[in-house]
C-alpha cells in the first residue's frame, strides 16, 4: 500500500489536525462527502519511515481522522472493509495509522490515480446518472445494475461482483452506500470495470433504527427498508443473475459468518462496539441466510 515494508509516521496530533482540516475546508480543497476526508501524499525518508503530509486535491491517499460526531469511525470502517476482503470483494488499499496523540485514523490509497500520480479515468454513478451530489440518494440499485450493463466491458462479471456487494452491505448494516459510493474505473488492459469497493461502513453501528429506519440508501423493489431473503433473490434475477449464481452468492456469504465474527473480535473496536456489530451481524443474517 504504502509502497515500502514500513508504516508511514504521521506528525500531526488530533488538534493539528483538526486545524488543518478546517483550513483545508476554508480553501476548498478537502475530498467531497460528509465524513471529514484530507488528501495526503506519503513522502520517503532517507534511513527513516516515511512522512504523511498534506497537500492538495491530487494526493495518491486519503485520511480520515476520527470524527468528532460519530465514535470509532475509523475502526469501523477498517472492520468492515476487513470483512469485505474476507469475503472475496475487492476493495481499495486500506489501513489504520495513529496519529502522534495516539488516535487511529484511516488511510486508504486512492485506486483512480497511478504510481505516478497520472489521474486515471474513473465515475462515480451521481456522474453516470446525471445527478447532482445532492441527489446521491435518490437512485435505485436497478438504475445501476443497468449502468453497469451499458458500459462495463465485462458486465456479466461486474454484475456478480454487484450482486455480492449490495448482499454484504445489508448483512454489515451499510445505509450509506449512496451513488457516490460505486463507480466505474478505466484500467489500460481492461477498460471499464466496476471500482474496487470503497467507503464500506456499519452505519447501524452508529446510527440506531429508532433514529433511522433505513437499510440501504437506496432502493430495491421500490424500498430502502424491510427486506427479505426472497427481495435480494427477486433483485439478483432481475440484473440477470441465473438461480445458481443467486444461490451460490447468498451461500458463500453465509458461509464466511465464522471467519466475520474472529475478524469483528479481534478488530480495532471498543467492547461495547464489537457486541453491537455482532449483533447486527446475528439480525441480518436471521433475514438473508
Amino acid at each position: 500500500m504504502f509502497e515500502s515494508p514500513h508504516v508511514p509516521e504521521i506528525p500531526y496530533d488530533l488538534e493539528e489536525l483538526n486545524q488543518l482540516a478546517s483550513q483545508v475546508v476554508r480553501q476548498r480543497v478537502t475530498i467531497p462527502g460528509v465524513q471529514a476526508k484530507m488528501s495526503m501524499e506519503v513522502q520517503k525518508q532517507a534511513g527513516r519511515h516515511p512522512k504523511i503530509t498534506i497537500t492538495g486535491l491530487w494526493g495518491r491517499y486519503i485520511l480520515k481522522p476520527p470524527s468528532q460526531q460519530w465514535d470509532q469511525l475509523p475502526e469501523n470502517e477498517h472492520t468492515t472493509l476487513s470483512l469485505a476482503d474476507a469475503a472475496g470483494i475487492q476493495t481499495v488499499p486500506f489501513g489504520l495509522v495513529r496519529l502522534r496523540s495516539g488516535e487511529l485514523s484511516f488511510l486508504t490509497r486512492r485506486i483512480d490515480r497511478r504510481s505516478t500520480g497520472q489521474k486515471m479515468a474513473m465515475e462515480d454513478m451521481c456522474q453516470l446518472t446525471e445527478r447532482l451530489t445532492e441527489d446521491k440518494y435518490k437512485g435505485s440499485h436497478e438504475q445501476i445494475s443497468g449502468i453497469i450493463k451499458k458500459y462495463s466491458d465485462n458486465p456479466g462479471f461486474d454484475l456478480t461482483r454487484y450482486f455480492d456487494l449490495i448482499l454484504f452491505c445489508y448483512l454489515t448494516g451499510n445505509a450509506d452506500m449512496h451513488l457516490k459510493n460505486f463507480s466505474l474505473l478505466k484500467e489500460q488492459e481492461s477498460g471499464w470495470k466496476l471500482a474496487n469497493a470503497y467507503d464500506l461502513i456499519n452505519t447501524r453501528l452508529v446510527m440506531p433504527a429508532n433514529k433511522d429506519p433505513e437499510e440501504l440508501a437506496l432502493t430495491i423493489g421500490g424500498k430502502k427498508s424491510n427486506f427479505n431473503r426472497a427481495v435480494f433473490i427477486s433483485f439478483g434475477r432481475n440484473i440477470g443473475l441465473n438461480q445458481r449464481q443467486v444461490a451460490n452468492a447468498i451461500s458463500n456469504l453465509e458461509a464466511k459468518l465464522p471467519a466475520f465474527k474472529e475478524i469483528i473480535s479481534r478488530s480495532f473496536l471498543n467492547n461495547e462496539m464489537k457486541s453491537k456489530y455482532l449483533s447486527i451481524l446475528d439480525q441480518r443474517s436471521q433475514v438473508l441466510f
